[in-house]
């Protein structure tokens, strides 16, 4: 099924926004706050702006104009000005809109997330924890799209202030398309719903807070995974952390009770500092398992291990925020003070 073909067609007038893409747990603290600043965090509100939704109720017959009055409601990455006086442009909107596979996406996003009221919940919560570390930071706004199962987009992306969640790619692991499509089934395990809010923060908002730096070690790439697991985490105090990385229970209870081992192999072979990209690639891309260590391990081991690092650095280093942790460069300095010493479990 040729499905992503229609991305381009669909958000030709969008000016390529994609080019611009953004147990027992420890009790993580956060900084005092004035009594203003406590008041502005309770007074969050989100709002989720149904781009799908206005592109579903045009008129296919008067486009240009149903455009036009789009115009402003949405952002100019999303609708650019006088694009409906482009025909070309206009001609391939149709073709997307008319198209059968994308009417079903449609169809199925429309049935399926009629109500975000939960999501508009999990993400306030989420977004008061974020002020509480941020307190300067901005709220974002937040728009739905239907790309048509691009594999190669993010799931939820930025763009300044604003979020794009891709609603196609949260449709149910079981989703006829995701299959027919051939997303592998360890992607599709994650398409699910409950996992927009955490994605907004791992995929997205965690930027908004790293430092830019090229990443050129194995240990580089690990430490950066680890503060985007932490950071989301700490937003999330009650998800499963198995859910915050995205791991089923069975892979969760292998990287928790191997990550010794795992560690141990890191050291022996000398990986830590490997600047080889197909090493970083496959402790640290997904994958359904991590084949140095068998089918029975989970992907993203690399990721996981980075995370314990960053919660055993902070545990370490109660005086660091979390500001401080993000910004943080040197890779080497908090595997340092980490004093990451996992078990090694025979």
């Amino acid at each position: 099924m040729k499905v992503n073909r229609f991305l381009s067609v669909a958000l030709a007038f969008s000016c390529a926004f994609l080019m611009f893409s953004c147990h027992k747990k420890e009790k993580i603290a956060t900084p005092e706050l004035t009594k203003e600043q406590k008041e502005e965090i309770r007074k969050v509100e989100v709002s989720i702006a149904r781009y799908d939704e206005a592109l579903s109720s045009l008129d296919l017959q008067q486009l240009p104009k149903g455009v036009e009055t789009l115009y402003g409601q949405f952002p100019e990455n999303l609708i650019a000005k006088d694009s409906w006086k482009n025909p070309q442009m206009m001609q391939g909107l149709k073709a997307y809109l008319q198209d059968p596979v994308i009417k079903e996406l449609y169809k199925e996003c429309g049935k399926q997330y009629q109500d975000m009221s939960d999501i508009q919940t999990a993400l306030k919560n989420a977004l008061q924890i974020y002020l509480s570390h941020f307190p300067n930071d901005s709220i974002p706004l937040f728009y739905t799209l239907i790309p048509g199962l691009d594999f190669t987009t993010p799931s939820v992306f930025g763009y300044g202030n604003d979020v794009f969640i891709c609603l196609d790619m949260y449709l149910g692991s079981s989703y006829k398309y995701y299959a027919q499509a051939n997303m592998p089934r360890y992607i599709a395990a994650r398409c699910e719903r409950k996992n927009i809010p955490t994605d907004v923060f791992s995929k997205c908002l965690c930027y908004r807070h790293l430092p830019e730096k090229t990443l050129v070690s194995l240990l580089d790439n690990m430490i950066e995974e680890g503060k985007k697991l932490y950071f989301t985490q700490t937003m999330f105090p009650d998800t499963p952390e198995q859910d915050v990385i995205g791991y089923s229970p069975e892979k969760w209870e292998w990287a928790k009770k191997y990550q010794g081992q795992v560690w141990q192999y890191f050291i022996e072979k000398q990986l830590l500092y490997a600047k080889d990209e197909t090493v970083v690639r496959r402790m640290i891309d997904e994958a359904p398992f991590t084949r140095d260590f068998g089918n029975e391990s989970p992907g993203r081991i690399g990721c996981f291990i980075g995370w314990q690092i960053i919660k055993s650095y902070m545990a370490n280093n109660k005086d660091v925020t979390l500001e401080q942790l993000m910004l943080n460069p040197n890779s080497q300095e908090i595997l340092n003070k980490s004093y990451y010493k996992p078990v090694f479990n025979k």
